[in-house]
């Protein structure tokens, strides 16, 4: 269902909200009513979230989540409950979102910090394949208002830059693409080699994509490598860069650059083969950290 075909400005969407008394402080209310009924029992950081789902006769419906967490492993976010309870339902699409953490909020209005407030990576990847583009995401205890690109905007990258990256950064490049080499996917099809060049440390550390049949299981490169590196006592050093191959032209994805920002400096070169270099700022903005 593209979303041309359905909303074409964002007037048009704060007029379907408020059409049906969803003001933005609405929408914040009911996502801070929501968050009481968390289930956080590691972060003991309660989330709540309502994803406003449209059909094609542009008739609205809220839906509301919780982030839950049975085990560190396999917990979900506020934010992706609610989009997915709208899935369930039969939205495709989805025009707002609002984001309430009470405990970032509990500190006085001037010291409240943005990164506290905003969608971790895996739910901004989430928001941007469902959320409308011209969609509104709005967050408890602040006045500014997202789309879904502002979030992860996935910038332009400059092919030029790779002309200029260190043998260092070089050799890291390659090692992603053997391990990409050496993927096996013959489920979710989604291979790709990462590779991360430490400070003080001479060997380069890689992994690559490992299909599970269950593909929730499947395992993730870049958690494989930041475990090889911390096994080693190495998360205390400086991650100079670390370098993606793909099997084709792609961006990381949102959950793999949230794993970078709890970890890395904003300006942490981030090198994705055929594509260019950038940095950890550019492609994950406000990035979240508790």
């Amino acid at each position: 269902m593209p979303s041309s075909e359905i909303i074409h400005s964002y007037k048009e969407v704060e007029d379907l909200l408020l059409s049906s008394n969803l003001s933005f402080d609405n929408l914040k209310y009911l996502a801070r009513e929501v968050s009481g009924n968390s289930w956080s029992p590691y972060s003991q950081f309660p989330v709540g979230a309502v994803a406003v789902g449209i059909d094609q006769n542009k008739s609205i419906k809220v839906f509301s989540g919780t982030n839950c967490e049975p085990t560190v492993f396999s917990s979900l976010c506020a934010e992706r409950n609610a989009i997915f309870s709208g899935i369930t339902a039969g939205y495709k699409k989805f025009i707002a979102i609002a984001v309430s953490c009470p405990k970032a909020l509990e500190k006085p209005q001037a010291e409240i910090e943005l990164a506290k407030l905003t969608p971790c990576g895996a739910c901004r990847e989430v928001i941007l394949q469902k959320v409308d583009q011209k969609g509104i995401i709005v967050l408890d205890g602040h006045d500014r208002t997202f789309t879904p690109k502002d979030l992860l905007p996935h910038p332009i990258l400059d092919q030029n830059k790779l002309r200029n990256i260190t043998i260092e950064e070089m050799d890291t490049l390659d090692f992603a693409r053997n391990a990409l080499h050496h993927a096996h996917a013959p489920h979710s099809k989604e291979k790709y080699g990462v590779a991360i060049l430490v400070d003080g440390v001479k060997e380069i550390y890689s992994a690559c994509t490992l299909d599970s049949t269950a593909f929730g299981c499947s395992v993730e490169p870049l958690k494989a490598v930041f475990g090889i590196i911390t096994a080693k006592g190495l998360l205390k050093n400086k991650i100079k860069a670390i370098a993606f191959a793909f099997p084709f032209v792609k961006y990381p994805s949102g959950d793999t650059l949230q794993l970078i920002s709890d970890y890395c400096e904003p300006k942490t070169k981030i090198i994705i083969d055929n594509m260019g270099i950038t940095t950890l700022e550019e492609l994950l903005p406000w990035a979240f950290k508790l």
